[in-house]
């Protein structure tokens, strides 16, 4: 009697699988996806070299890092094996269907996003000449504390986006200078009152200028903050210690830097050594220490390009800096301005 019931329920169970479309697979079957994994992404690593190479010779480039070129096509090579092992699933064509729609659409969004990315470095390019072409004398000054915010950034072990952002801070920290008056900007004089509280504004025009045009939000306080002081003498809202964001502390002792090792309308270059000792100086009222000490080592290891075009390297300070480059210095370099004194000058010579 058992055995025919049981032989019953065996005829009911084949029918319910052909009713709902599914059929049972021997249990070899089902291993064998499986065991032709390794092989199949060995043929789609393959494929990723070989799309790489020929991507690369139409656009007449040279491959990028390896990782980077194979991953596109070795995702979607992964991803054509996937869709055909569901296709010949029980799941059926819908599910592999399922698996190459986003395949399909992500060339359109990674096409997007790299024309969004070129826009950016196009606008922060423009947005740099039009400071530049404002004030002459800090042309370039931009690009450079981009660079020694990147060197800072790379020293504390900042990557990716977040070192992207400190670069793009430090090539439009200054931005804001837009809305100084240009004679403000290259008056050899002793400033006014008034005229400072002007100049002093603009960390909040640049912050404004940034807002809407979809930068890191680090970046934007890097630009708002980078005049802020670890002592809270700083501007534009005084903040104190590690409320100052760590971007903006970063872009502090980059500007000072350059400032300190650029000629300006106000001040004289400094030698790389000497600027480093009125950081080192300045660390702890006016600087992070430990930003200050980043560059210090960086520079020590990769050296710094000036503004003249010769390549310093950050040599132990002996204490010998020379009198007109000493801490306060304010000797203008235009034949016709005289030396003057400025009363509480900021460190590194930055208005």
């Amino acid at each position: 009697m058992a055995a025919p019931a049981v032989a019953r329920r065996a005829v009911l169970a084949r029918r319910h699988l052909r009713r709902r479309g599914l059929r049972r697979r021997p249990p070899a079957a089902a291993g064998r996806p499986a065991g032709a994994l390794p092989a199949a992404l060995a043929a789609a690593l393959a494929l990723a070299a070989v799309v790489a190479v020929l991507d690369a010779g139409v656009r007449g480039a040279r491959p990028g890092p390896w990782p980077a070129a194979l991953a596109p096509a070795f995702v979607h090579g992964t991803t054509a094996l996937l869709a055909a092992v569901l296709w010949r699933s029980v799941y059926g064509p819908p599910a592999a269907l399922l698996v190459l729609l986003p395949v399909a659409l992500s060339p359109r969004l990674l096409d997007r996003l790299r024309r969004d990315r070129a826009d950016r470095r196009a606008a922060v390019h423009a947005l740099v000449r039009a400071v530049d072409l404002k004030d002459h004398y800090t042309c370039g000054h931009g690009e450079r504390v981009g660079r020694a915010a990147v060197m800072i950034g790379r020293e504390l072990g900042v990557g990716g986006e977040r070192l992207e952002a400190l670069r793009v801070a430090g090539v439009l920290h200054d931005l804001g200078k837009l809305g100084v008056p240009t004679r403000l900007l290259r008056k050899t004089g002793l400033l006014t009152a008034e005229e400072r509280r002007i100049v002093q504004r603009h960390p909040e025009y640049g912050h404004e200028l940034v807002r809407g045009i979809g930068f890191p939000g680090e970046a934007r306080e890097a630009i708002l903050h980078h005049h802020e002081r670890m002592d809270g003498t700083g501007y534009p809202h005084g903040l104190t210690g590690h409320q100052i964001p760590e971007a903006a502390r970063i872009v502090a002792v980059a500007d000072a830097f350059d400032a300190m090792t650029s000629t300006r309308t106000y001040s004289r270059a400094r030698p790389v050594p000497a600027a480093l000792a009125e950081l080192r100086r300045c660390a702890g009222s006016h600087f992070d220490p430990r930003m200050v000490a980043a560059l210090a080592r960086a520079i020590a290891r990769e050296g710094w390009q000036t503004v003249d075009g010769t390549r310093e390297t950050a040599v132990p300070d002996c204490g010998n800096v020379p009198p007109d480059h000493g801490p306060g210095a304010r000797t203008a370099p235009r034949p016709e301005a005289a030396p003057r004194p400025e009363a509480a000058p900021l460190p590194g010579g930055d208005r």
